[in-house]
């Protein structure tokens, strides 16, 4: 595995929270990679949010047009 080394500040009681973690780099990796991927996930929630919206306008649009087709007796 490719590493570096960072020096980070926290606050005392996740510090303190931290103490009895025996290899405390994996846990605070692990908890990091966590939320990124918590994060993208609320991402693509939210675009695919957006794009159901965006379809969603476009069926409108779709409909209204057809209805004028299906009304003339067709």
């Amino acid at each position: 595995m490719n590493t570096t080394r960072l020096n980070i500040t926290l606050p005392k009681n996740l510090a303190a929270s931290l103490e009895k973690v025996p290899n405390k780099s994996l846990f605070i990796a692990e908890a990091v990679a966590a939320k990124f991927a918590e994060e993208a996930v609320a991402r693509r929630k939210l675009e695919l949010a957006e794009s159901y919206r965006l379809a969603a306008a476009e069926e409108a649009l779709l409909v209204g047009e057809w209805d004028g087709t299906t009304g003339d007796g067709v």
